[in-house]
C-alpha cells in the first residue's frame, strides 16, 4: 500500500488548513501497519467469518450451539467482528493517497474497532466451557436490553421485563446461574460481564490495557489532554502561552492501530477455530 500522502495541521494561531507530507519516520512507522490492515480486511479474509458462521464444520462448537439454539455468544461475537471490520475499513479508506490523514478522528475509529473486538474476544475465550460461554452471551443480551430501556423507556412497555424473564428461563434450562442483587433484581448470568476497562486489561498486553483504552477514549470524547498533549508543546513569543501542534502523531497512531489489529487478528482466529477451521486457514488467508 503506497503512503505517498499528506497529513493535515491546524496550528493554534492559524486557522488555515495546511498540508505536510509524511516524513520518512512517519512512513516507516505507518507502512507496515497499513499493509497489515489491508490484508486483515480483504474481502477474502472477512468472508471466512461468514463461512464459519453459516458453514461450520459439523460437530464443532458453532455448529453444535446453532443446532441447539444456544449460539448467543457466537452470534454476538460475529456482530462485534463485523462492526470492528467496518471501522477498520473506514480507517483503510482514510489511508488512501487521495485523502488527507485526519488529525483526531482516526483514534476514534480505532476505539470503535477495538471495543467491538474486545467484546467478541471475551465471548470467544477458548479457555471457557460452553455453559460459561452461553452465560456471557446472555449477559451481553441483558446489557443490550438495559441500554435499550434507557432510550424512551415509556415507549418500551413490558418489553424489558418480558425479555429478561426469557433470558432467565433460558439460563435455568441450561445450567447457567442467575445473579441477583439484594432486592432480587437480575443483574447478570454466570460469571458476569466485565467493564470495557477490565476487558482491555485482560486481553491487551500486561500493564497497558487500561492506559490504551483511556487514551483512545480521550480522543473519542474530544478531551484536550488527548488532542493537545503537552509533551508536544513549544514556547511562543508570549511566555504565558505555549503552542501545541495538532497534526497527527503518526508513529503513535501506527502503534495504537497495530495493537487493535493484533487483537482483531487473534479474535478472528478464535472465531474460525470455534467453527472448526484449522489455524492454517486463517494464516494462509492473511498472506493474500
Amino acid at each position: 500500500m503506497n503512503l505517498n500522502r499528506y497529513i493535515q495541521s491546524y496550528p493554534a494561531l492559524d486557522v488555515e488548513l495546511k498540508e505536510h507530507p509524511l516524513t520518512a519516520e512517519d512512513k516507516a512507522a505507518l507502512q507496515p501497519v497499513a499493509n497489515r490492515l489491508n490484508r486483515l480486511v480483504a474481502i477474502t479474509t472477512t468472508n471466512l467469518v461468514h463461512d464459519a458462521t453459516f458453514k461450520p464444520v459439523p460437530g464443532k462448537r458453532i455448529d453444535t450451539a446453532t443446532k441447539a439454539k444456544l449460539q448467543d455468544a457466537y452470534e454476538l461475537a460475529r456482530q462485534g467482528l463485523l462492526s470492528a471490520d467496518d471501522h477498520l475499513r473506514s480507517i483503510l479508506t482514510l489511508l488512501k493517497p487521495d485523502s488527507l490523514l485526519p488529525t483526531f478522528s482516526m483514534f476514534t475509529l480505532v476505539r470503535g474497532a477495538a471495543v467491538a473486538t474486545v467484546h467478541a474476544r471475551y465471548l470467544l475465550d477458548p479457555s471457557i466451557d460452553e455453559t460459561t460461554r452461553l452465560g456471557r452471551g446472555l449477559n451481553a443480551r441483558l446489557e443490550n436490553l438495559t441500554q435499550q430501556q434507557k432510550v424512551q423507556p415509556d415507549t418500551q412497555g413490558t418489553h424489558f421485563d418480558d425479555r429478561v424473564a426469557h433470558l432467565r428461563k433460558r439460563a435455568d434450562a441450561n445450567g447457567v446461574s442467575v445473579n441477583r442483587n439484594r432486592n432480587g433484581v437480575i443483574i447478570g448470568f454466570g460469571d458476569g460481564w466485565l467493564s470495557d476497562t477490565e476487558l482491555f486489561e485482560k486481553y491487551m498486553p500486561a500493564g497497558v490495557g487500561k492506559t490504551y483504552f483511556q487514551y483512545l477514549s480521550g480522543y473519542a470524547h474530544s478531551l484536550p489532554w488527548a488532542q493537545f498533549p503537552m509533551s508536544r508543546a513549544k514556547p511562543s513569543d508570549d511566555p504565558e502561552i505555549v503552542l501545541v501542534p495538532t497534526d497527527v502523531n503518526v508513529p503513535v497512531l501506527a502503534a495504537v492501530l497495530d495493537a487493535a489489529l493484533g487483537l482483531y487478528d487473534e479474535t478472528v482466529g478464535f472465531y474460525l477455530g470455534h467453527g472448526g477451521y484449522p489455524a492454517m486457514v486463517w494464516t494462509e488467508a492473511k498472506k493474500s
